[in-house]
């Protein structure tokens, strides 16, 4: 690529600084005419293209095949040759979400689904039985429905407060002909990115209360944090994948057991310590995470629903 000629004054268009030579000691800008030729200003898109490209899959191969070493990599202050790990979490937490939604929403399944919930909630007019609502949480089609059988209860019988409010917010969602697991299903894809926003953190607390005897700052353990949900992001990416064609639950299991175990060999690793202190450590974190992530998806679901 032909070099770019300088411009003859010494000052940065950019922040002002002077210029000695090519670049600007304060910004980094290169100082060169402005008016570039087409040829220069496409050979700058593609060399920016390959750099991040290079970037990102070096990154990409040490996040999969060495685990915790871009988080020590980070601690000892060498981060120019890797991709910024919040950059890294947001990219490849778009793809897998994005990706989540389409393979979990397949056309196929829902007209399947759809064809048995009608056979299944089918609810005769004229039955003058009086109806448990208890024992019919799952089986409304609609909130005119549940209104419906609600108001031919006794008051003492009809629902109240949360549990009224839940029931007839659940009927609603399901007026598309959905059950009840895939409108949980549904609210679930569409809440998970918010709920790993508020689960990344807590994780990040309970590494740095694993380790309180290191000399290391919450944002230490927020990085190791950002790069293990990186991996974690990628682990059920390809289990996803595969149980979308071999329709089988059994990829993503493993996928979950390749999270923990490299959740293990992670904190070996970043954190310099045994495999089995690493394991025993691993295990309480693993435990502990989804049980919190139950307790925040739960209470999420049933904060929307109580709405």
């Amino acid at each position: 690529m032909k070099t770019q000629p300088l411009r003859s004054e010494k000052n940065c268009l950019n922040c002002g600084t002077e210029v000695p030579q090519r670049f600007c000691t304060h910004c980094g800008q290169e100082n060169t005419v402005q008016h570039e030729s087409f040829g220069h200003l496409a050979g700058h898109v593609v060399a920016d293209i390959v750099h991040y490209d290079s970037k990102f899959l070096t990154t990409l191969k040490y996040l999969v095949v060495r685990p915790g070493f871009l988080t020590k990599e980070y601690w000892a202050g060498r981060r120019k040759r890797y991709v910024n790990p919040i950059q890294l979490y947001i990219f490849i937490s778009f793809v897998f979400f994005l990706f989540f939604a389409i393979l979990t929403h397949s056309p196929e399944d829902h007209a399947d689904r759809k064809k048995t919930v009608h056979k299944e909630t089918a609810v005769h007019p004229k039955d003058d039985k009086v109806v448990d609502l208890s024992a019919m949480d799952t089986h409304y089609s609609s909130e005119a429905e549940f209104d419906s059988l609600q108001a031919a209860l006794p008051p003492d019988k009809r629902l109240t407060g949360v549990e009224y409010r839940w029931q007839r917010r659940i009927a609603g969602l399901k007026e598309s002909g959905q059950t009840a697991d895939q409108v949980i299903m549904e609210m679930f894809s569409h809440s998970l990115p918010k709920i790993m926003f508020l689960l990344m953190p807590l994780f990040a607390l309970m590494v740095k209360w694993s380790h309180r005897k290191r000399k290391l700052v919450y944002t230490d353990h927020a990085i190791f944090t950002i790069h293990i949900h990186s991996f974690l992001f990628i682990i059920l990416f390809v289990g996803l994948v595969v149980c979308y064609f071999v329709h089988d639950d059994m990829p993503l299991d493993l996928a979950y057991w390749g999270g923990f175990f490299y959740l293990v060999l992670a904190l070996k690793n970043a954190y310099q310590q045994s495999f089995w202190r690493s394991f025993f450590k691993g295990t309480l974190l693993f435990t502990g995470y989804v049980f919190i992530a139950a307790i925040v998806f739960m209470a999420f679901i049933f904060a929307v629903l109580s709405v």
